[in-house]
């Protein structure tokens, strides 16, 4: 079984660049926030810094992302959210000061859904298709509401590694899937009291350059997650270019977004097909 992209293409690629700023410290640790001048810094070096460098590179190499942006982070740092979207990049929701939805119940979830997408409408005249969950965190109930709110997929799963669908209350949800083998943050990011020794650029190469040369072989869809206060450093922009580079060097790559990844796959187009012939059941998984 394999899935089928368009054009005959044999893989999709999305990078996706989660613009947090300095959201997830203000909702993890509000007291600290207060006098931590150090780690409001390294945050702030996204918008301040990470931000351009990443547009310039994607302008550079003649590719659209997607960029999930927190409400907070679009009303404080208006200016790089408004570039981004001037870029003719995909913007989705990401929360709105990057809460840990694990921690709410449903009411609060849906009230802080629609704070964020009134953000978004009235800051950047935006309707986002698409939402990641604030650290991949996903409720049971959270498909329904985003089903509810008129989107059409989420982006925070790791069920699968072609795009699914997860079902809801109120109907299927397109799933674009993930994983943190992908992440840039928990190879690259310095947290006190880890053990952890921050990734050497060259060694994510391989890994990245390895886990895509398989899943291309796979029909899969390499969905890369990035942020700027981190990947912005100048070495990972390099690291960046290159591993574009080498997926350019395979034929039947689809570079794209997640919205048109989840597209294609609600279309129907994109159904597991055996030995040349469509698969009985359109949702069936490879």
């Amino acid at each position: 079984m394999r899935y089928r992209w368009p054009d005959g293409k044999q893989s999709a690629v999305v990078l996706s660049f989660d613009f947090d700023a300095e959201s997830g410290f203000l909702f993890r640790e509000p007291e600290k926030a207060k006098r931590s001048l150090g780690d409001l810094e390294e945050r702030r070096f996204g918008p301040r810094v990470g931000v351009d460098r990443i547009l310039a590179l994607l302008d550079r190499l003649k590719l659209r992302a997607s960029f999930f942006i927190p409400g907070w982070t679009v009303e404080n740092h208006l200016a790089p959210s408004k570039r981004i979207r001037d870029a003719g990049h995909e913007i989705g929701a990401h929360g709105n000061v990057h809460e840990a939805v694990g921690f709410l119940d449903a009411t609060q979830e849906e009230r802080i859904m629609q704070e964020q997408l009134a953000i978004l409408r009235d800051q950047l005249g935006v309707k986002p298709a698409g939402y990641r969950s604030p650290s991949w965190d996903v409720n049971v109930w959270t498909p329904g509401i985003l089903k509810r709110r008129g989107f059409l997929y989420d982006t925070s799963l790791m069920g699968n590694d072609i795009p699914y669908e997860i079902d809801s209350e109120n109907g299927p949800l397109v799933e674009v899937p993930v994983q943190w083998l992908m992440d840039d943050a928990p190879l690259f990011r310095h947290v006190y009291g880890s053990t952890n020794a921050i990734a050497d650029p060259g060694r994510v190469l391989q890994m990245w350059s390895k886990e895509f040369a398989a899943m291309h072989a796979e029909n899969g869809c390499f969905v890369l997650t990035c942020h700027p206060f981190v990947s912005g450093r100048a070495s990972r922009i390099a690291l960046l270019a290159d591993l574009v580079a080498f997926m350019r060097r395979f034929r039947g790559v689809w570079f794209t977004t997640c919205e048109e990844v989840a597209r294609w796959h609600a279309s129907g187009k994109g159904a597991a097909v055996a030995k040349g012939r469509p698969a009985k059941r359109s949702r069936k998984k490879s």
